[in-house]
């Protein structure tokens, strides 16, 4: 029962040991303080206290001791497993846990040197004769050295093989009677033996502990500089990569350090900058220096971070936007002692910015004027759409008044034609591609001419209208066209936005080497903000889907580009809404001496004055040809159809005429590719081909008659000037002569 009881004290003294550490997060390889407290504490000193509490308890329980001797032999068993703990555990767990490295040989002898000086002055020490009596106290002491030479050059591996070493030759000497340890009582020489070995295991231990923690301590160290050094470099290779800098703010004494990159930044050559506040300010923009310090303020009060961008002056007078981000530092005191941060040139991003934001402004713009202009689009399409469709109604109604009923279809298409004109004209305007025929006309003529094309607007509203134009003549170096159609859009703008009743003026008079030319009325008026925005394009007073007054919005952008290409300029005035408004046209004036011409009139078709031809219409479109196919009958000539190119060549095969009308947008073989066929046929080359198309720009018109077209008529084609091109094909002995014009 005594030896179960004593192996069971063992036993829980090893577990108790091992779970207290445990517990602590013990290191068995003792490089930490905490390491060798906890075996000195938990394990030397605690865990030993059961082994030996129930092994003398077992011995007294047992009949082999006597209980009066409970607390001597419970001292010394406690002892002897203490110090076991201090002396053999840490060989044990220091060496199971050494690295597999070999040593150099310089080492391996030291090492070896180590050893044998120890066990040289071991011997000494603890096997001397008793007869010395003088040096008996210190000789145990002797041993201390090289404690801490094995601790300083081998860590703790060194540390307890010299404990155990010298631990090992103290306990043999006084078994045998030697040494420092063998003087006294046999209890005296066991306590001091042990507190001896105590003493040089706890030091040893300790000394290694804190010699394992300076090294690992500065192999952190020198890790963390290698670390540092990539850092850094790193950060100035970012720094450099980003177009930053970097700066650190001492305000204690008042110091900045600027980095060199910064400094670049700022216009400043690499180390001239001042280093002070002072000398920071005098580089920010006056108007930005406030911002600046609020921002600093703001920051050293509120904390934790910095951040504001600013306009800097660098020395050449160039201004670059800086942004600056950085965080305060306190000291132990919770004062502010310092800033870091960096500084960013961020000139191009704000210049993209601004940029962008101004695109972006611009496109919701033309967005939101798109949408209106297709709303506008819609109504006035819609509008002439209305009556064509109730006169068609009448007119197979059979009732009275057909003539007024013509009149007003004829006056709806002319309307939708000049629509689709004014969105022809805005496209060429816009793509570059108008160009103006010039020759010299007389500025009495363009407004004559204008002035027929909206008068009967102005009298069906009662305007009262006065033309003032000087007496002598005044000549222009224009397109008549393009500049009658100036003045006839403005015209109609007044009489449009003018109430029944009210006044209009065209004004004209000469100052130097140009003419203005105003029209002025005493309608609506012009908003104040708006008046700057009233030549943009699908820009418009009044944008109401039921307003009376009509218009697409691009008139003016119209007169606009076509005054700017006569070398002209235009300009828009009112004193606001309700107070009317004026137009001035400003044009150079040609030079005195030059042949002047007024514009044609256009004649009215008289299809009975012509010859009947024969005419050869290819249309896809069947309600476009039979049309165009009954007018014609209805003028004396001979007409066929053909819905493609393929049936217009089987066509002309059988019957050749003198006139072939052809859209050129047919289904497989196109206009173009008809036309040159036709002029490649024997006995066909002297046929005068028109070409009928929804494009007029000036490229299609060229391409048409590079095709072999003599002439190109867009859709709808003014009847008018039909029946005059047919008249004079009929009328001439050459009619089949090609006119290209």
């Amino acid at each position: 029962g005594t030896a179960c009881g004593i192996a069971a004290g063992n036993t829980l003294e090893a577990v108790a040991g091992a779970w207290l550490l445990r517990r602590v997060g013990f290191d068995s390889r003792l490089e930490r303080l905490k390491d060798v407290l906890a075996l000195v504490v938990l394990a030397a000193l605690g865990s030993t206290l059961v082994s030996a509490t129930v092994g003398v308890t077992s011995l007294c329980v047992g009949g082999v001791q006597p209980w009066d001797a409970f607390a001597s032999i419970w001292w010394v068993w406690w002892i002897g497993d203490a110090m076991g703990d201090l002396v053999m555990a840490p060989v044990l767990l220091v060496w199971a846990r050494a690295p597999r490295t070999g040593w150099r040989p310089r080492r391996v002898g030291e090492a070896l040197v180590l050893l044998g000086g120890l066990l040289a002055v071991g011997l000494l020490v603890f096997i001397e004769p008793a007869g010395a009596r003088l040096m008996r106290d210190a000789l145990p002491y002797k041993v201390f050295p090289f404690v801490i030479w094995g601790a300083l050059r081998f860590g703790q591996r060194g540390a307890v093989t010299v404990t155990f070493v010298a631990s090992s030759l103290a306990v043999l000497s006084s078994v045998q009677g030697w040494g420092p340890f063998s003087m006294g009582t046999p209890h005296e020489n066991l306590v001091a033996l042990q507190f001896f070995n105590a003493v040089v295991a706890v030091s040893a231990l300790l000394l290694g502990a804190a010699i394992a923690e300076r090294d690992s301590a500065e192999g952190r160290g020198a890790a963390d500089y290698v670390r540092l050094q990539v850092s850094e470099g790193r950060l100035r290779l970012a720094l450099e990569g980003g177009r930053m800098g970097a700066w650190d703010w001492d305000l204690l004494s008042g110091e900045i350090e600027w980095s060199e990159n910064l400094e670049a930044i700022h216009g400043l050559p690499p180390g001239s900058f001042g280093g002070t506040y002072a000398a920071f300010r005098a580089l920010v923009h006056p108007d930005d220096r406030d911002l600046v310090n609020r921002a600093i303020s703001r920051a050293a009060e509120e904390g934790p971070g910095y951040e504001v961008e600013f306009r800097t002056v660098r020395p050449d007078g160039s201004i670059r936007w800086v942004a600056a981000k950085g965080r305060v530092v306190r000291d132990a005191a919770g004062r502010v002692a310092r800033m870091i941060g960096v500084g960013t040139d961020v000139t191009e991003r704000k210049r993209l910015a601004d940029e962008l934001g101004q695109r972006a402004a611009q496109l919701a713009d033309a967005d939101r004027r798109k949408d209106e202009f297709l709303a506008m689009l819609a109504h006035e399409l819609r509008n002439p759409l209305a009556p064509l469709s109730t006169s068609l109604h009448l007119l197979q109604l059979d009732v009275p008044g057909r003539d007024g009923l013509v009149q007003m279809a004829d006056r709806q298409v002319r309307h939708l034609a000049r629509l689709v004109d004014d969105l022809l004209d805005v496209s060429r305007i816009t793509q570059g591609k108008i160009t103006l025929r010039r020759e010299p006309v007389l500025l009495s003529a363009v407004v004559e001419q204008a002035v027929e094309i909206i008068r009967a607007s102005i009298d069906s509203r009662a305007h009262a209208f006065t033309v003032s134009l000087p007496p002598e003549p005044i000549r222009l170096d224009a397109d008549p066209a393009r500049l009658a159609q100036v003045v006839g859009n403005l015209l109609s703008n007044a009489t449009k936005y003018t109430p029944r009743g009210g006044s209009i003026w065209l004004t004209a008079e000469r100052t130097g080497g140009e003419v203005a030319v105003r029209i002025r009325d005493t309608g609506i008026g012009i908003a104040p903000d708006f008046l700057p925005h009233v030549f943009d394009l699908f820009v418009q007073g009044d944008a109401s889907l039921d307003r009376a007054r009509g218009g697409l919005g691009i008139g003016l952008t119209i007169v606009r580009s076509l005054v700017e290409m006569h070398g002209g300029r235009v300009e828009a005035r009112s004193a606001g809404l309700g107070q009317g408004s004026e137009f001035v046209v400003h044009l150079p004036v040609a030079q005195d001496g030059a042949a002047e011409r007024r514009p044609a009139r256009v004649r009215r078709a008289n299809p009975s004055a012509g010859n009947g031809l024969r005419v050869l219409i290819v249309e896809d479109n069947q309600d476009s040809a039979e049309s165009l196919a009954m007018m014609l009958g209805l003028w004396g000539h001979a007409v066929e159809t053909a819905s493609d190119g393929l049936a217009a060549l089987e066509s002309v095969t059988r019957r050749e005429p003198d006139v072939v009308l052809s859209d050129l947008g047919l289904p497989g073989m196109d206009g173009y590719e008809l036309a040159r066929q036709l002029r490649q046929r024997p006995g066909l080359e002297d046929v005068v081909l028109v070409a009928l198309s929804g494009y007029g720009r000036e490229e299609d018109t060229r391409r048409a008659l590079d095709a072999g077209f003599d002439h190109h008529l867009v859709k709808p084609p003014d009847l008018d000037v039909l029946a005059e091109l047919l008249r004079g094909v009929a009328g001439r002995p050459e009619a089949t002569t090609r006119a290209l014009r």
